[in-house]
């Protein structure tokens, strides 16, 4: 068992980190502005952004829609992509499951902080069979602002009982990895979404979980400083 004093609490994005969801992301993305007779650039970038639905569709998309249709039309969206996954199921990150599986037989306290709607995450981790490996799911309707703001990875520090400065966030995204900063918690970025360089701030750069193991990971980590 993992000492608690010592080691740190993994928290992961959901989105590029443990499902490997942007080639659905994008599809849905396109067929919602298809349906809708709107423009949908660069939906690669949009697929894996980050950023919470009605957020693309009026920060990024710039839609020319109320608040009350970007929420309607982002639901619609979400529920395409759920339908697909309910239908096919989605593939892993490589390595996360062994991963996690590892990290629960040690005792680390793991959660998800996504900014993904509630039914994504549980939708997810149900097509995978993880839901029993986290203690705790944090969604992006379950805070008041969604990434780069802090508050989905505090909300997920607080859940499992840990302070922000004993966690280690997992991430893909610029967005995450400011939110995890911002929070007081170390962010180790995988390489599974955007390039090297749009991952600089991270504290550590990897591929992915495959050749990744959470005793490695215990023994390189250090709390963030204050």
């Amino acid at each position: 068992m993992a000492d608690p004093a010592c080691s740190p609490a993994f928290l992961f994005d959901l989105d590029g980190v443990v499902v490997d969801s942007n080639a659905l992301h994008v599809a849905s993305w396109r067929e919602v502005a298809r349906r809708h007779g709107f423009a949908c650039s660069d939906p690669e970038h949009i697929g894996k952004c980050g950023l919470r639905t009605t957020a693309v569709i009026r920060d990024l998309l710039r839609w020319p829609v109320s608040a009350a249709d970007a929420e309607r039309i982002g639901f619609e969206k979400e529920e395409i992509y759920r339908g697909w996954i309910r239908a096919d199921g989605l593939p892993a990150i490589p390595g996360v499951q062994a991963f996690l599986a590892e990290a629960n037989q040690l005792g680390i306290p793991c959660a998800v902080g996504s900014s993904a709607p509630r039914e994504n995450v549980d939708a997810c981790l149900r097509a995978l069979a993880l839901e029993s490996a986290f203690r705790a799911t944090v969604s992006g309707a379950d805070v008041a602002r969604g990434k780069p703001a802090p508050d989905i990875f505090l909300k997920a520090a607080a859940a499992l009982g840990v302070a922000p400065e004993r966690c280690l966030v997992f991430e893909d995204a610029p967005a995450g990895i400011a939110a995890a900063h911002a929070a007081g918690m170390r962010a180790w970025a995988l390489r599974t979404s955007h390039a090297p360089e749009e991952l600089a701030e991270a504290d550590v750069v990897v591929d992915d979980f495959a050749a990744l193991s959470p005793r490695a990971v215990q023994a390189a980590w250090t709390p963030r400083p204050s």
